[in-house]
């Protein structure tokens, strides 16, 4: 019976969690710091207009996201598509980071 009762506290726990990740307010976040990732990518590689035309882009479709996750049709959307589109999102955050880490230093004298 301690086990059921365990198995159903965890259930309860997850699916808590999991809701939190699937907040219209949580793709919100995500959207305005993925925004913030593109400009500050912008400003790491300005020389590169292939680039900053991707940059661009990811800022206009975070701006639109953030517009979509305010409208009430957003929470009809399926919790199997939200979670798809935070996986996406998290791919997206770490592929501008690493682009971040990779940016070439600005200067050749050591501080």
């Amino acid at each position: 019976m301690w086990a059921w009762l365990l198995a159903k506290i965890r259930a309860v726990a997850e699916y808590r969690r999991v809701a939190r990740e699937i907040h219209p307010e949580a793709f919100r976040n995500m959207a305005g710091e993925l925004a913030e990732l593109a400009e500050l990518a912008s400003k790491v590689r300005p020389e590169e207009q292939a680039f900053l035309l991707k940059v661009r882009r990811i800022r206009q479709e975070m701006l639109e996201l953030k517009r979509m996750t305010s409208r009430p049709e957003f929470r009809l959307l399926p919790s199997k598509k939200r979670l798809e589109l935070r996986e996406s999102l998290r791919s997206s955050r770490e592929q501008l980071l690493k682009t971040l880490s990779d940016a070439p230093v600005v200067t050749t004298t050591r501080q």
